[in-house]
């Protein structure tokens, strides 16, 4: 199987929602705060998070882990950790973050999405928790094909 070939059949496949994904819509771009993350409660799917107009991240919730483990959180609880004061689940985001904000480095366990104003879009995926791995790995694809700077740290 040519895996070069088979990821741009599923780019070509996927390009319009994820298009869509990386277009900041003020429309539909969620805040942090919990009124807005309960639209994503039992929602599985892959997400960008934004920081004005500007994509900084692309993550997933309710794919596979390594070891072909489902992760057991939802987007609603994925998207709560960004919020939370330690840094669990988003060690690596936080320390990256402030980094490239140049904030000061010893309040990297105070970073708070909802306070840096951060913003995310989803793309849902039903049925197929595999669909979800793909897709962001497609997502990275396409950032990268489109030159749009992004974290990952899958």
């Amino acid at each position: 199987m040519n895996g070069d070939k088979q990821v741009s059949t599923l780019l070509d496949e996927y390009k319009k929602p994820l298009k869509k994904l990386f277009k900041y819509d003020k429309s539909k771009a969620l805040k942090f705060d919990k009124e807005s993350r309960s639209e994503v409660v039992n929602q599985k799917g892959i997400y960008v998070i934004f920081k004005n107009k500007s994509p900084l991240f692309v993550g997933q919730a309710g794919g596979y882990m390594t070891g072909y483990k489902l992760t057991q959180k939802d987007l609603n609880d994925k998207l709560a950790q960004y919020n939370l004061k330690s840094t669990a689940g988003t060690a690596k985001f936080k320390r990256t973050y402030v980094q490239d904000q140049k904030l000061d480095e010893s309040e990297v366990n105070n970073i708070k999405a909802e306070e840096q104003n951060l913003r995310f879009q989803y793309i849902k995926v039903k049925n197929n928790p595999a669909m979800i791995n793909l897709l962001e790995v497609l997502a990275l694809e396409y950032a990268k094909d489109n030159k749009i700077d992004l974290y990952n740290f899958s």
